[in-house]
């Protein structure tokens, strides 16, 4: 039976090769350490793109939200907003879909990060649920006057542009229908300036936290010179 002395047994092992070994070892070592560092650096870079795109999407959301309001206030509001029957003189308008134009706030992952980010996050979500709540109101006011305030008054009789006293518009709706289209006209005209107010705040707030937190002036900015009454003139 053949055996093998421990002199033997160590002999292939000499310096070189045992220095070559730890060589190929130490280089395997490095590059898979470099090819992580890699990845985690690209995954990093990935992940911040990601992040100042979807600030990018929450500016330009909150841009199509105010122009929205400014156009409705614009066109529909601002022109009867002093005008005592202004209950009837503010028409009925289309619909308006509530579910455009609205952010999807799971892809905002990176406002999770501080207590200042969660606390503008909430203000952004407090602002376009009230923007939300601003177009229900709208839609439900317009229906109620296609519905009910406009068949009582061709009922009455009440001619388009006929002068007409409060008591004879009273009379011609009744006592349900009549005040509940002063207090939509008026549930209107309130929450068309309050939300304005809120988004124009959120926007303001979000913008200066991305600008920090990025260290990138290069996100879209923009501002209403012209409110119509939406926000109190500035000098």
């Amino acid at each position: 039976m053949p055996t093998c002395d421990l002199a033997t047994f160590l002999k292939p092992f000499t310096a070189d090769a045992v220095m070559n070994g730890v060589a190929t070892l130490v280089g395997a070592f490095l590059g898979a350490m470099l090819a992580f560092l890699f990845q985690l650096v690209l995954h990093r870079k990935q992940e911040k793109k990601a992040a100042q795109m979807s600030a990018q999407r929450m500016l330009f959301c909150l841009l199509q939200q105010m122009n929205t309001l400014k156009l409705i206030q614009r066109d529909f509001v601002f022109p009867h907003v002093d005008d005592p029957g202004r209950f009837l003189s503010i028409p009925a308008v289309h619909e308006f879909d509530i579910d455009k134009d609205v952010f999807d706030f799971s892809t905002f992952g990176f406002m999770l990060e501080t207590n200042e980010s969660r606390m503008i996050m909430y203000e952004l979500y407090l602002a376009q649920e009230s923007y939300i709540e601003a177009l229900r109101v709208l839609n439900d006011r317009s229906r109620f006057h296609r519905e009910e305030v406009q068949p009582r008054l061709a009922a009455s009789g009440v001619e388009n542009g006929a002068t007409v006293t409060h008591g004879d518009i009273k009379h011609a709706l009744g006592p349900l229908v009549f005040p509940t289209i002063l207090a939509n006209t008026d549930q209107l005209v309130d929450v068309l300036k309050s939300t304005f107010g809120k988004l124009a705040n959120s926007k303001k707030a979000f913008r200066a936290y991305v600008v920090k937190r990025f260290r990138s002036n290069d996100f879209t900015d923009f501002d209403f010179p012209e409110t119509y009454g939406l926000l109190p003139k500035t000098e």
